[in-house]
């Protein structure tokens, strides 16, 4: 089973993802992986979400993907910071309860630790469940930035 979606996160960056329901680890897991791309264009991104599907409904196999698209370089720059690095790694090896908890687990002011945890969470890149725990099961980030559009 295929689904896909694109939607406009900020000004500067789009979320695309298309899920597939196939496992794509070994063993059934799968790995959570998302992809980076600076410089493409809406019109480009949502081609290749149009091909995917038509790839699913025709029973090839798609591998599981997520995909945020960065306008230029400077767009990137400004939601993936170095502090939210570290957060991103933090959560991936150790869910929080909260953002006070992550925070202090951090070292650092609550209320910068919450303006990027929604940063990162509007990307899907953090969750938060119903009781408000903190995670992330990205396990892995790839990039590609494109010089010349």
């Amino acid at each position: 089973m295929m689904a896909g979606k694109c939607r406009i996160v900020s000004p500067v960056s789009i979320s695309c993802s298309m899920i597939s329901s196939r496992p794509s680890k070994p063993g059934g897991g799968t790995m959570a992986r998302t992809e980076i791309e600076v410089g493409r264009s809406l019109r480009e991104a949502a081609t290749d979400v149009a091909e995917a599907w038509k790839a699913a409904e025709a029973g090839r196999s798609i591998p599981a993907n997520e995909r945020i698209l960065f306008r230029d370089w400077s767009a990137l720059c400004a939601v993936l910071t170095p502090k939210r690095y570290e957060l991103l790694r933090h959560l991936r090896r150790s869910p929080e309860s909260g953002v006070r908890a992550l925070a202090r687990a951090l070292g650092r002011d609550v209320k910068r630790v919450h303006e990027d945890v929604v940063a990162l969470a509007e990307l899907g890149l953090v969750l938060r469940d119903e009781n408000g725990r903190l995670s992330s099961e990205v396990d892995e980030i790839t990039s590609t930035i494109r010089i010349a559009a």
